[in-house]
């Protein structure tokens, strides 16, 4: 290959040249401040935090959840509770309907037993882990009231936990449609026919073991003019505060037992 005079003299120029004071030869490298700014600091990881509203230090609670999640729990993403509740009941009916004023009220007990299904409505997730914020089911019921009555009732139940921990608080609510199973009628107990009337109820819950519960209780009357007058029934309605807790570990059902079978054997038949 022949080389001109000129390129000769171009390359003797450049290879003559002086190096720039300071210059290294070969690939540059970053130094120590100019790598530090690639990355963030603990002051901008705390203005990150404040802007999105992260905790400061995120708890990661491993446990696992109680009974597999046959107790309610945060960890749990669907469950199955059987529950018992035990409460404070005072009663309203309606007396004739002729007669102003003519109302019978007492003082009374209420006990049920009730299942709970519960699927995730709403979650969060940290890290690689997932907690349930709101969860949302059926449930149904079989209550006991005076006089050997039995109802039952079926609706929805929610439950929403403020915390992430074994023993955080929730607050819960139930509402459902209720309807009289059986009744005492002339010293035995017999199905009976009733309208539908409606219940609901809201409570404090604490770690999924129990939760103390304010609710009530509304009977529509069934008083049409082709039934046969024993079969009539009268509004009635209720009001209740009581507790109502998981059965498995224990009290909750005792409870409520014990004041089934004192409420069958002491309460005087009321109208």
């Amino acid at each position: 290959m022949i080389v001109s005079g000129s390129a000769w003299l171009l390359l003797a120029s450049l290879a003559l040249a002086p190096t720039p004071e300071g210059a290294v030869e070969g690939p540059a490298e970053a130094s120590a401040g100019e790598d530090a700014e690639l990355h963030y600091g603990p002051e901008d990881v705390a203005r990150l935090r404040e802007r999105y509203a992260l905790e400061d230090e995120p708890s990661l609670d491993t446990r696992k959840p109680k009974w597999r999640c046959l107790i309610a729990d945060p960890g749990c993403g669907f469950g199955v509770e059987l529950l018992a509740t035990s409460a404070y009941a005072y009663r309203l009916r309606q007396g004739d309907i002729s007669v102003s004023g003519d109302i019978f009220e007492w003082n009374s007990a209420r006990v049920s037993y009730e299942v709970w299904v519960n699927f995730a409505a709403h979650t969060e997730t940290i890290g690689q882990q997932k907690f349930t914020r709101f969860t949302l089911g059926p449930k149904v019921a079989v209550v006991g009231s005076d006089n050997e009555d039995l109802w039952g009732n079926f609706g929805i139940a929610g439950r929403y936990w403020f915390g992430r921990g074994a023993w955080s608080p929730a607050f819960e609510f139930s509402s459902a449609l209720s309807f009289k199973l059986t009744g005492s009628q002339t010293g035995s107990i017999q199905p009976q026919r009733s309208p539908v009337g409606i219940t609901a109820d809201v409570g404090v819950n604490v770690g999924g073991w129990g939760a103390i519960i304010v609710g009530g209780q509304y009977d529509t009357p069934l008083a049409r003019e082709d039934l046969p007058e024993k079969y009539r029934v009268s509004a009635a309605g209720s009001v209740f505060v009581g507790f109502r807790g998981n059965v498995l570990w224990g009290l909750p059902a005792v409870s409520a037992v014990t004041t089934h079978a004192v409420l069958l054997r002491r309460a005087e038949p009321q109208p």
